[in-house]
């Protein structure tokens, strides 16, 4: 291992000591994290040098964090932990059934994939979808994540789609809109059916961690591929691994929770065309 690795690992060691209380001299840091006092010394001024460290004013030569230190975690936002725990789940279900999944998060008036699991599928049509961006009226993804949150965040979100600056697709018929948010509740599930062979047909279900939805994840496969047998198969491991997700996930803190609605059991795909009842555009 180089000395520059080294010397990183060193320096981080000492940023996590430092974090366990307010003061330290350099003697207490030598026998906390066994470095040596010269080594200790060369990598404060550093620290010091970038602002992470500084020394009391009050008592010579003692060592403090600054409030700068709170910045190397603020790019650890909540999609980035939920992106952490979920990628091994969903990769572990790809590799039991095959097909690709997508975990998918709200992006302003579109639902954005932030992992998913095509490189690891013999079945993907294209080698990754991530930060791809799926309409709300159009795609599973965005179907589902309309259905389970919460009315308050449904109405910023059809206000923020209807008042996009491009000409995407748009909530024209808030009844169909209605329609099909009552109709994938009591499925537990959206799903949107390929146009062309050039298109998947996908199924999504929600993703809820502590009572939270955090996003959705979709399972997609072939146009004309999917059957009532097929749904029957995977909807549950689908279901499953979104579960697992939402467990994983909720060991780190979240910011509020709302109650999880009930998912209800599997449904006939006869009992529901979403074609009837989502607008085309």
């Amino acid at each position: 291992m180089s000395t520059e690795v080294r010397s990183v690992q060193r320096a981080l060691l000492i940023l996590r000591v430092m974090n366990e209380r307010s003061n330290w001299s350099l003697q207490e840091l030598h026998q906390r994290t066994g470095l040596a006092k010269s080594t200790l010394h060369r990598l404060l001024s550093t620290l010091e040098a970038e602002k992470y460290v500084r020394t009391d004013p009050h008592a010579y030569g003692q060592y403090q964090l600054t409030p700068i230190v709170g910045n190397l975690s603020s790019g650890v936002t909540e999609q980035s932990r939920l992106v952490q725990v979920a990628g091994p789940l969903m990769i572990a279900t790809t590799r039991e059934i095959k097909w690709p999944l997508s975990l998918g998060v709200v992006d302003r008036h579109q639902i954005r994939v932030v992992f998913c699991t095509m490189p690891y599928s013999p079945y993907a049509i294209r080698p990754s979808s991530v930060g791809r961006r799926y309409e709300f009226p159009m795609s599973a993804l965005g179907r589902i994540y309309l259905a389970y949150c919460e009315p308050a965040e449904r109405r910023i979100l059809i206000e923020a789609v209807n008042r996009r600056e491009d000409n995407g697709p748009r909530f024209t018929d808030l009844w169909a809109m209605r329609a099909m948010v009552r109709q994938a509740r009591r499925l537990g599930y959206a799903i949107r059916y390929a146009q062309d062979n050039s298109e998947t047909t996908a199924f999504a279900v929600p993703v809820f961690s502590n009572g939270q939805l955090r996003g959705a994840l979709v399972y997609s496969t072939f146009a004309g591929q999917m059957s009532e047998r097929m749904l029957e198969r995977f909807l549950p491991l689908v279901r499953a691994t979104a579960d697992r997700i939402g467990q994983a996930a909720g060991s780190e803190p979240l910011q509020s929770a709302h109650v999880t609605p009930p998912v209800p059991p599997v449904q006939s795909l006869g009992q529901f065309d979403p074609r009837a009842v989502i607008p085309s555009a």
